[in-house]
C-alpha cells in the first residue's frame, strides 16, 4: 500500500490542493498529517473542511493548531504568528474547530507513530539534531516515526548509530532497510523552509519498503495576492516565494 505524508498545511489552499492531486496520481490510498493545519495562509476553513472529507486520513496536532484553544501558548509565537492566528479564529467555522481539536497530541501505532514536535515537547521542540533523536528513541516504538514543525525535510535513521540525511530542495527515494529505525520530517506544504519553495510532502511504499519526498508547483502568486488583501504581515507571503 502506499500513503502520503503531510505537515504543515498552515491554510495554504492552493498548495494542499496541488500536494492530494499529486498523491492520488503516485497512488496514496491513506494519509499521515504531522501537524499544523492552520497558521500562517489565509484559508483555515477551506483546508480544514476539504481534510475533513477526506477517506483515511489520520492527523496529530500542531503547536498552531493547539494554540486555538491555549492561549498559554501565544507566548510561544512571534508577533506575525499571533496576528495569523487571530485572523486564524475569526475565519474558522465551529465544526472545523471541533474537529481539529480532536486530533491528539501525538500517536503511537502498530506500524508508525507520529508527532509534530518531539516527544519530549510536541508543540515546542524542533528535532533537528542527531542527539535530539537519540533522546527520543526510547520514547517511541517499531521501525518509523513522522514529524513536522521545521519545515525542513529530512531522514534521521538508527541502526548501530544514528545518522541524518537533509533533503534541501531535492525530490528523493530512499529505501527503508529492515531492522532500522526511521524518523522523517516531509518537510511543510503550505510554508516550505529549505530554500525551496515547491510544497513538500512524503510517500511511503510498504510493498516496495521505500519512502519518496515530492516536490509540487503550485499558485504561489495567488496565494501572495490573497494573503496581502486578508490583511496577512507581508513577511508571510514574502516567505513563500524564497522558500525560507
Amino acid at each position: 500500500m502506499k500513503y502520503a505524508v503531510l505537515s504543515d498545511i498552515h491554510a495554504n489552499y492552493e498548495a494542499l490542493v496541488a500536494v492530494l492531486k499529486k498523491a492520488e496520481e503516485l497512488g496514496a490510498k491513506a494519509y499521515v498529517f504531522c501537524g499544523d493545519l492552520v497558521g500562517y495562509g489565509p484559508d483555515p476553513e477551506r483546508c480544514t473542511q476539504l481534510v475533513m472529507q477526506m477517506k483515511n486520513f489520520f492527523g496529530v496536532m500542531g503547536n498552531h493548531d493547539y494554540a486555538l484553544f491555549h492561549k498559554d501558548a501565544l507566548s510561544w509565537f512571534s508577533d506575525y504568528a499571533k496576528i495569523s492566528l487571530r485572523y486564524t479564529l475569526k475565519n474558522i467555522s465551529n465544526s472545523s474547530l471541533e474537529y481539529i481539536k480532536k486530533f491528539p497530541t501525538s500517536f503511537q501505532g502498530i506500524h508508525f507513530a507520529a508527532v509534530h514536535g518531539s516527544f519530549f515537547n510536541p508543540f515546542r521542540d524542533y528535532l533537528l539534531t542527531v542527539d535530539q533523536f537519540i533522546y527520543n528513541l526510547p520514547l517511541w516504538k517499531g521501525p518509523l516515526c513522522f514529524i513536522g514543525h521545521s519545515h525542513i525535510p529530512f531522514v534521521m535513521s538508527f541502526d548501530k548509530k544514528p545518522k541524518i540525511s537533509v533533503f534541501m530542495g531535492k525530490d528523493v527515494t530512499i529505501k527503508m532497510q529492515p531492522n532500522v529505525r526511521y524518523m522523517i520530517n516531509p518537510g511543510s506544504i503550505g510554508q516550505p523552509r529549505d530554500s525551496n519553495n515547491l510544497a513538500s510532502f512524503g510517500l511511503v511504499d510498504t510493498k516496495a519498503n521505500t519512502f519518496r519526498l515530492v516536490r509540487v508547483g503550485y499558485d504561489i502568486v495567488a496565494v501572495q495576492r490573497r494573503m496581502r488583501s486578508c490583511g496577512l504581515p507581508e513577511l508571510l507571503y514574502d516567505r513563500l516565494r524564497r522558500g525560507t
